[in-house]
């Protein structure tokens, strides 16, 4: 994963430390695709400058990268064939909820993340579902549905 090539030096040392526990994590819990997601977003915290990715602890920010991947890829749906319960990511990394769920929140709205939509971030079927389109008419729909009705291309893709 590419992640790591531009996070800045001073924050590599980080990067590698919460790298190696997302990835832990990975093994045990998600797919490989998820845990790209959460490789991919840990990366771009470690890009920027707030949130300050140095401060805290390790285990928090592995967990609260795990938990926005899991919100905007449904995976606290049992129905989905990957799920997770917050339990489940809090007792991996012997972190609290709140902690966890409050940094989760300073993720999302800091770096702004679409829900269930953002490239890089979220399974392809979820973002077809939560990108819209406005027509020319004027009404909105989702990708999936102007597929459906014949708006696009069947192959047409998101980027990302």
């Amino acid at each position: 994963m590419g992640a790591h090539h531009e996070v800045p030096s001073d924050r590599l040392e980080r990067f590698n430390e919460v790298a190696a526990l997302i990835e832990s994590f990975g093994r045990q819990h998600l797919d490989a695709e998820l845990t790209g997601f959460a490789m991919e977003l840990w990366g771009r915290i470690c890009r920027r400058k707030a949130p300050d990715c140095l401060r805290g602890k390790a285990a928090v920010w592995a967990a609260s990268v795990i938990h926005v991947i899991a919100r905007m890829n449904f995976l606290f749906d049992r129905k989905q064939p990957v799920h997770l319960t917050f339990d489940t990511i809090c007792g991996f990394f012997q972190t609290n909820k709140t902690t966890v769920g409050g940094k989760a929140t300073e993720i999302e709205r800091t770096l702004r993340l679409s829900p269930h939509a953002e490239p890089g971030l979220c399974r392809s079927q979820f973002r077809e579902s939560f990108t819209m389109l406005q027509l020319s008419n004027g009404m909105v729909v989702s990708w999936s549905m102007a597929k459906s009705m014949g708006l696009l291309p069947p192959d047409a893709a998101l980027e990302g």
